[in-house]
């Protein structure tokens, strides 16, 4: 057996199989939607700030660098926010912690209204991204333990979904306000609709960690911080952290600051350049269901089949977006950055598939805390900073390849996991 295989036994808490709990069948589909319909707004509030860039630079006469520090601030208070309510979601339970963190990431975001330079922007922001570190560690184990390993990449494709459609409703809704009214309004009406979500959520039943793959605790079993902190030792875990890191360093970098490329390189104003933005996310939206399906159906089990086609998909997306990037024609630029935008978007459930399917039931909580903690430490605390500081040097149009930069590296951990995989099944 391997060394990675007797990391998770060490973890894996004494169990008894069973069927999953009863009644969960009936339960899972509207706790799913639920949690999709809450994870929207999440990425909504999380990126209305990028609808939001050009009208809050000239408002404030904020410098392309200051615009990373808000990003790199309140990325270090998603960082530390994640391992934080991993251990309240153990000690109380994963829905009251998810609940508290909604309603404070929405009054947070609708609180950006109130900015007035670029410290109260900081705090806003900080506390909204605090609060939204709960949700991305919290529900990817929960919606583990409701669906099982042949129907689980499908509905991580669908959880991934929810960033699009977010970050599609950011430039679209929020763009739309701010054109209309201001970009103050455009926080204020977008920062509210998490708190009914939240209020819902109340309602719905938690299920047991490892249910869906029908093990069920004998007895409660506490997970220790040492146990928590073994999934850094399990070499397939972390190699796919810093993959997650790169991939979301490049999608941070290219797809945040695409608006702005387009008004600053080929003159369409904020309005036109958010709204492509919008209708690329949308038009690019079924490659995820489509992809999460293929990938269930002929990928999972097959061994390194899911970190390959991730390599295959970052690739490609790093090669369009250089295209798009670096053409004279803004319609050459859009038609490659929509098939780039689709191409990564074919494979993003397997992001969290992997995340969660490399640790034993137990911490799948506490890694997907840290997945976001580390992935998301690395790709919104320094590469936002890394692009604003190119860009007032140098330009946004040599700045923004620092994304497809980010793609092509990803790419090549995720063919060392394919290859370690396929040599890990060889010894076994």
């Amino acid at each position: 057996m391997s060394s990675t295989a007797t990391t998770l036994s060490s973890v894996t808490p004494h169990v008894t199989n069973q069927p999953a709990v009863a009644g969960t069948a009936l339960s899972r589909h509207p706790a799913l939607v639920l949690l999709l319909a809450t994870g929207t707004v999440c990425a909504m509030d999380n990126m209305v700030l990028s609808g939001l860039l050009t009208p809050i630079k000239a408002d404030l006469h904020l410098s392309d660098a200051a615009f990373g520090s808000v990003s790199s601030a309140s990325t270090l208070a998603g960082i530390l926010g994640a391992p934080l309510f991993a251990v309240l979601a153990a000690r109380f339970s994963r829905r009251s912690v998810l609940v508290g963190s909604i309603v404070l990431w929405s009054l947070a975001s609708a609180g950006s209204a109130l900015s007035t330079g670029l410290e109260t922007l900081v705090l806003w922001r900080t506390l909204t991204s605090f609060g939204m570190a709960a949700y991305q560690g919290i529900v990817p184990g929960w919606l583990a333990d409701l669906y099982n390993r042949k129907e689980r990449n499908f509905v991580f494709s669908l959880f991934m979904l929810r960033n699009k459609l977010g970050s599609a409703l950011a430039f679209g809704v929020g763009g739309w306000i701010a054109a209309h009214s201001n970009w103050h309004q455009a926080f204020f009406l977008t920062g509210l609709p998490g708190l009914v979500l939240g209020f819902l959520l109340l309602f719905v039943p938690e299920p047991v960690p490892g249910q869906s793959d029908g093990h069920v605790p004998a007895v409660e079993n506490k997970v220790s911080w040492e146990q928590q902190f073994s999934v850094f030792r399990i070499v397939p875990y972390t190699t796919h952290l810093i993959a997650l890191s790169l991939f979301f360093s490049g999608t941070i970098t290219a797809q945040m600051w695409l608006p702005a490329f387009l008004h600053r390189v080929h003159g369409l104003d904020n309005l036109h350049a958010t709204g492509f933005a919008f209708s690329a996310l949308m038009l690019t939206l079924p490659a995820g269901p489509v992809g999460g399906w293929l990938t269930g159906r002929y990928l999972a089990g097959r061994t390194g089949a899911i970190a390959a086609s991730l390599a295959v998909s970052a690739l490609l997306a790093s090669v369009l977006f250089t295209i798009g990037f670096t053409a004279s024609s803004l319609r050459v630029c859009e038609v490659f950055s929509l098939l780039a935008i689709a191409s990564f978007g074919a494979t993003a459930g397997s992001l969290t598939t992997l995340l969660v399917e490399t640790v034993p039931p137990a911490l799948r909580t506490i890694s997907g805390s840290f997945g976001a903690m580390v992935a998301g430490g690395a790709s919104g605390l320094f590469a936002p900073w890394l692009l604003g500081l190119i860009s007032d040097h140098a330009g946004l149009a040599q700045a923004i390849l620092i994304g497809p930069a980010f793609y092509a590296a990803s790419s090549i951990f995720w063919i060392w996991l394919a290859v370690h995989a396929k040599n890990d099944s060889k010894k076994d």
